[in-house]
């Protein structure tokens, strides 16, 4: 079964733009190369066109099976990655994705809990 990863971010730190340029390159690269290992089945960078950039001026989106996701989020250079993006940018944050099966799975969970529920 796969899940995913959606790692999200806001403008650049004052002073750190050109830091955090790299920084988006560097983990382009580093998922890209994961996609090559197998390790993961989807990476793509997203730039959003309007909106608050300062909240949120661009995505990824990851996809892999679980066990690689999970070992992904032990990998210290990923983990690196990651830290630096909270130190770089405004708003850094990633979140757990339910993907293909797995939203079936969650709706049916979802569905048996308000079967439980008294309205």
């Amino acid at each position: 079964m796969e899940t995913g990863i959606l790692i999200r971010w806001g403008m650049p730190r004052q002073g750190r733009e050109k830091e955090a340029l790299a920084l988006f390159r560097k983990n382009n690269e580093f998922f890209r190369s994961l996609v090559t290992d197998g390790k993961l089945s989807y990476c793509e960078p997203f730039m959003l066109a309007s909106g608050d950039a300062e909240v949120e001026a661009g995505f990824f989106i990851l996809k892999g099976e679980v066990t690689h996701v999970f070992e992904l989020l032990e990998n210290q250079e990923f983990r690196e990655l990651m830290a630096k993006g909270s130190v770089l940018t405004e708003h850094f944050r990633f979140d757990m994705l339910a993907v293909g099966e797995s939203i079936k799975r969650s709706l049916g969970e979802y569905e048996r809990a308000l079967g439980t529920v008294k309205v």
